[in-house]
């Protein structure tokens, strides 16, 4: 008789499992952005990482060797799908910094694009973009250029977007000069872009207006473009959160990272 009034454990109902599903669901779906968020963060921490180590190899050189920052070119204008670490070259990228740089910090965790171009993403050997003298034997050094160290727009460490050429590191300053006319003016002449000279490498069409970022965050205002900044965020849309990729930027041996957008040159002659 005990035994029959013995209370016999109740399961759950289907509604109470419903419920709990349900909450479980609800809270997941307010979690998950929130994870992805701190995911991305982390990965352009690591992005940014490993530009200052480039960077830092880069002085590390240039301690090296006279306070001349490297010659470089680039295998990867004359073959993209080359190997940039191709002993065959040693003026490349790759090999130049080689004993500068940690391995590690060639690719970027969230690149979208890297060399060899034709391998697939875990075989990239670098996902950076370098301001070098151009492809394999296409370069100039800074010392054998015309009109060198002149001081005005017209020097090539000053006329162009080149930076990694041989140049003294007091040079590296990322402003196009050009004569006459120009949104900015400081003592070394007019200048209305400023270029990096370490980026993360972009996919898709940037020239065409179809860039593939390899980021998504808060993008920094340019408040180094000074009078310029208005005229760049209208051409790059470059306001609020959105996608955007790395720019390291430098003045001498002083340095700044932006997540900021691509802009194209041809866009209303700026």
């Amino acid at each position: 008789m005990g035994e029959r009034n013995r209370k016999i454990p109740r399961g759950f109902t289907l509604i109470e499992l419903l419920v709990v599903v349900a909450i479980i669901t609800l809270l997941v779906a307010i979690l998950l952005p929130s994870l992805r968020s701190a995911r991305s963060q982390a990965k352009r921490v690591v992005c940014r990482n490993n530009m200052r180590c480039i960077w830092t190899g880069i002085l590390t050189y240039s301690l090296e060797y006279k306070d001349r920052v490297p010659f470089m070119e680039d295998v990867n204008r004359t073959d993209p799908n080359a190997d940039p670490f191709d002993s065959n070259y040693p003026s490349t990228v790759g090999n130049v910094l080689l004993d500068y740089v940690h391995p590690g910090s060639w690719k970027c965790p969230s690149a979208v694009a890297g060399y060899p171009a034709n391998a697939s993403p875990e075989k990239w050997q670098i996902t950076y973009s370098f301001s070098v003298a151009g492809g394999i034997g296409e370069g100039i050094p800074y010392d054998e250029a015309p009109g060198k160290d002149t001081g005005g727009p017209l020097d090539p460490a000053m006329s162009n977007y080149v930076h990694f050429d041989g140049r003294p590191l007091r040079l590296m300053d990322g402003r196009r000069y050009v004569v006459g006319w120009g949104l900015n003016q400081n003592s070394k002449g007019y200048w209305n872009v400023r270029r990096a000279i370490i980026a993360d490498r972009l996919a898709g069409d940037p020239a065409a207006g179809r860039p593939r970022y390899p980021h998504h965050g808060a993008v920094r205002p340019r408040l180094d473009l000074e009078n310029a900044r208005e005229q760049f965020e209208i051409n790059t849309f470059g306001a609020g959160k959105q996608p955007a990729y790395h720019e390291l930027h430098a003045d001498s041996d002083k340095t700044e990272i932006l997540l900021t957008r691509y802009w194209a040159p041809h866009q209303d002659g700026f």
